[in-house]
């Protein structure tokens, strides 16, 4: 089985509990010794490390034949970069439950991390994964006269319509684009209509799932 480490705990005197991502759901991995400086499992129980383990049929089991397949260092030597990595772990932490389709949202979880923007990858995926958690930003136009982009329409805003526009149309193209690209061929954004792309993400979140993504604010 393989997955991602979202999250880790220091358990007793020298273990620690992994919380991990796979394409069938969260798992709970206890690592033996892990806290203990010469333990082979220390550098393998890290937060945002890709692992293989022994799979059980269970949620909660002991960490067996671990093995790291990425322990994405380009990421973490980079303070930004993984702070916007985080914004990607906070989801799956806080919001993936059993009903999601796990398979799909690890894979963007994946190909969005192994982006080489991940700043741009972040907030993609923030934006994809609002339509397998069940509150899609409606982003298809009909031919009217686009004004921009409403939290409480979750969706596009047309010329007449009585709703307040949180972000304009041109921060709306840009939000269309991250919603349907793939991530390798995501493009730079200014890092103004990021700020305006975070704080207009963290409050669809806030309004609509009740969450608040602390690594947007």
């Amino acid at each position: 089985m393989e997955g991602l480490i979202y999250k880790v705990q220091p358990y007793l005197e020298s273990a620690r509990l992994l919380f991990v991502y796979t394409p069938v759901g969260k798992k709970t991995l206890l690592a033996q010794g892990s806290q203990k400086v010469n333990h082979p499992n220390r550098i393998l129980s890290q937060y945002l490390t890709q692992i293989e383990f022994k799979d059980q049929d269970k949620s909660f089991l002991t960490l067996s034949e671990g093995k790291i397949k990425d322990d994405f260092q380009s990421l973490k030597q980079d303070f930004l970069k993984t702070k916007s990595a985080a914004v990607i772990l906070e989801i799956v932490d806080q919001l993936m439950i059993d009903n999601v389709p796990h398979e799909k949202v690890f894979k963007e979880m994946m190909d969005a991390l192994h982006a080489s923007r991940i700043h741009e990858a972040s907030l993609s995926f923030a934006i994809k994964v609002l339509k397998p958690l069940g509150y899609p930003l409606d982003l298809s136009p009909d031919g009217r006269v686009i004004t921009g982009i409403s939290i409480i329409k979750g969706g596009i805003v047309y010329e007449g319509e009585p709703y307040v526009n949180d972000i304009d149309v041109q921060s709306a193209i840009t939000l269309l684009r991250l919603s349907v690209m793939p991530y390798s061929e995501l493009m730079p954004i200014h890092p103004d209509t990021q700020s305006t792309l975070k704080s207009f993400i963290l409050k669809y979140y806030q309004y609509h799932l009740q969450t608040t993504l602390k690594n947007l604010q």
